[in-house]
């Protein structure tokens, strides 16, 4: 049995893979003179042991081979605490799981603008859940800060991620890889902030023992 490297979504990133089964077919055109192969491979992660189908397919026409896993690659693991969410949000709020999902989704199947444009929908609904609807995102993002669910610098991150949700649908702008990344980071950073961060510091204060006779040394 043969090893590949492959990408691994229970692992995160490149690991080796045993080879289960593997298929290769070669096609050609005279007339145009043009060929190329399709190759379909059963993979076992020796890591997790996590089975997927990968599919490479190669055009004599095209630049390099093209690469597709099924189940599709995942653009990035889901943070730890997404199970703790679930348990923490009140039952009017469990959009955000439900958004959060979709937009993770999005990034999976490479739908960068679709990944976006939920992002900024989610943030929208977040803010007026927590705050009220106050007409505009500006007014929202304020009463947002006001109300202490963000600080002034992450208000100001927060408006170039909802510009950037903005431009995706108005303005035809396709945001890259990169930006995505910056765009979930921010993201997920305001929601583990506005619900989760109380309920642990509150588990924490009380693991914490008392002062002795109630002094501050």
């Amino acid at each position: 049995m043969s090893t590949t490297r492959a990408h691994c979504n229970e692992c995160g990133g490149e690991r080796n893979h045993d080879v289960l089964h593997s298929e290769k077919t070669s096609w050609s055109d005279d007339e145009y003179g043009i060929s190329g192969s399709e190759h379909y491979e059963t993979l076992k992660c020796l890591g997790c042991d996590a089975i997927k189908l990968r599919h490479t397919s190669w055009c004599s026409e095209d630049d390099g081979p093209t690469i597709h896993y099924f189940p599709p690659s995942i653009f990035r693991k889901r943070p730890e605490w997404m199970n703790t969410l679930v348990l923490e949000l009140p039952s009017e709020e469990e959009f955000v799981e439900d958004l959060l999902s979709e937009i993770y989704s999005a990034l999976q199947n490479n739908q960068r603008r679709l990944a976006a444009m939920g992002i900024r929908a989610l943030l929208e609904q977040i803010m007026i859940a927590k705050v009220g609807d106050h007409r505009s995102f500006v007014k929202n993002l304020q009463e947002f800060e006001a109300g202490g669910f963000v600080s002034k610098k992450q208000r100001e991150w927060l408006e170039t991620i909802l510009e950037a949700g903005h431009a995706t649908i108005h303005r035809s702008f396709r945001p890259s890889k990169t930006d995505l990344v910056a765009l979930v980071n921010i993201t997920e950073s305001v929601i583990e902030t506005t619900y989760l961060h109380d309920a642990q510091v509150e588990k924490l204060r009380k693991r914490i023992p008392p002062r002795n006779g109630g002094t501050n040394s």
